[in-house]
Order: C-alpha cells, then sequence, then structure tokens
C-alpha cells in the first residue's frame, strides 16, 4: 500500500513538473520575440571606449634595465627552468613582477616583436618567444636525434 502511494505521488509530481516545463517555454518563447522586437527598434547604442583601455601603465622606473634587457633575462631564466620559450603574455607578466610594476602589454609588446623582426629574439611558430641561442641549441639537438 505504502508503494503504491509513493508510485502515486511521483507520478503527479512528474506530470505537475511536465505542466511547468511547457509553461516556462511558452514563456521563454515570448520573451525571444520581445528581445527581437526590442532589437530591432531600440536605438543604437555607442559603446564608449574605458578610460583604462587607452591609459598606459607608469612610466618605467629609473634605473631598470633596457626593455631587451628586461625582456632577454625573463626568456633566458625560462629556458634555464626548462620551459620552451614564453608568449608575449608570459613575458608582460614577468617583467611587471620582476622590474616594472604595473606595465601594461600595449607599452611594450610592439618593442618586443620588433626585437623579434630584427633577429634578436626567436619567435616560434606555436608563438612563444626564445632567446637566439636556445634556439640554436635546439636545432642542434634535433640534428643530433635525427642521426
Amino acid at each position: 500500500m505504502k508503494s503504491e502511494l509513493t508510485i502515486e505521488a511521483i507520478q503527479a509530481r512528474k506530470k505537475e513538473i511536465d505542466r511547468e516545463i511547457i509553461a516556462l517555454r511558452e514563456e521563454a518563447d515570448q520573451l525571444d520575440v520581445a528581445l527581437k522586437v526590442f532589437k530591432r527598434f531600440a536605438a543604437p547604442t555607442v559603446s564608449k571606449p574605458s578610460d583604462d583601455d587607452n591609459k598606459l601603465g607608469p612610466a618605467r622606473p629609473a634605473g631598470v634595465p633596457t626593455l631587451y634587457e628586461m625582456t632577454y633575462t625573463v626568456i633566458r631564466d625560462a629556458e634555464s627552468r626548462g620551459k620552451p620559450g614564453l608568449t608575449g603574455r608570459e613575458i608582460i607578466d614577468a617583467v611587471a613582477q620582476q622590474y616594472w610594476p604595473g606595465l601594461k602589454r600595449q607599452q611594450v609588446l610592439p618593442s618586443i616583436y620588433t626585437f623579434a623582426k630584427q633577429g634578436r629574439l626567436n619567435k616560434g611558430i606555436d608563438g612563444r618567444f626564445r632567446t637566439p641561442v636556445a634556439l640554436k641549441n635546439d636545432s642542434a639537438s634535433d640534428t643530433t636525434e635525427a642521426e
């Protein structure tokens, strides 16, 4: 007798949930229509760029090495720890942590890419920057392994 009441209670609750689901789906459909109407007739919004987006971080602190020296050092340190180079974001984070608090990527990332174009750093197809010495060592070990 107890199991029959439990089964009936479960079936009743399931029917109630099914009715709620149908009602919620109908309401969601109506809200979709309302959104389409509002989007069609709403005035276009012009997003104003945030002041922080255009601001650069602080100037380079006095007494720190040049950007190239800082970049080369953080990449070399990462390579000595076994990393296969650093991405642009990783370089910025490391330079900011070690030398230049508050550094923003737009301040120095173009210069870092220029270092790669000039051959002062190497940028692999994986997007990682490496020291020129590390690239030569990697290619030399690849040649040795192939033999």
